[in-house]
């Protein structure tokens, strides 16, 4: 039998990828179309039929005021059927240019905008099932320049907390959606604050 250490594929290996021998069309449900893929498992042969989410891509922005504040939504979400508290953000239009969708829903949920823009990279919401992307973007002197322009089904406050309390906030579990944290903490360092203490 093969020791520890052999049984431990090399850390370059990769799975191989799934042949795709069909696709089926789904129902769409306007935030996300499905998809059905038959797809070959690569290690045993079998046929499988997958979901895919075909889901628009998203952005959401942290963003800071001159004093360092930062700029946060409240509104009721349905999925929880809570209201949370997150960042600005929103989905990205057919052809937009992710940066102009962040530009726009920041102004749109929030009424401010920001003297200059950085991208603060992208990730995968769920790599399971969607197929989209999640653009962070860090904007910074923020000031309130309108007022909202909210789409029919949306009722959002705004306000601003400061990063102490936002950090506390992330530590009670008050904030908890996984796209605001994989923002936050990319400008932010929760590494000994979030859930009470540093790891050892």
């Amino acid at each position: 039998m093969p020791g520890p250490e052999e049984s431990i594929p090399p850390a370059r290996q990769w799975p191989r990828p799934w042949p795709r021998h069909g696709v089926r069309a789904g129902a769409d449900y306007r935030i996300f179309k499905t998809r059905f893929d038959l797809l070959e498992n690569p290690r045993t042969g079998e046929h499988l039929e997958r979901v895919v989410l075909e889901t628009p891509d998203w952005v959401n922005v942290v963003a800071l005021t001159p004093e360092g504040a930062i700029v946060i939504v409240k509104q009721h979400r349905f999925g929880a059927d809570a209201p949370t508290i997150e960042i600005p953000g929103g989905m990205v239009d057919p052809g937009e240019d992710p940066l102009d969708a962040a530009i726009r829903e920041l102004r749109e949920e929030t009424g401010y905008e920001a003297a200059s823009w950085t991208s603060l990279g992208s990730v995968s919401p769920n790599p399971a099932f969607q197929d989209n992307t999640c653009h962070h973007f860090l904007a910074q002197e923020c000031c309130l320049t309108s007022m909202q322009d909210q789409d029919p089904g949306e009722d959002i406050f705004v306000e601003t907390m400061t990063q102490a309390e936002m950090i506390a906030a992330i530590a009670s579990g008050a904030i908890q959606h996984a796209l605001v944290l994989t923002a936050l903490m990319r400008v932010l360092d929760l590494r000994t604050h979030a859930g009470g203490g540093s790891a050892s």
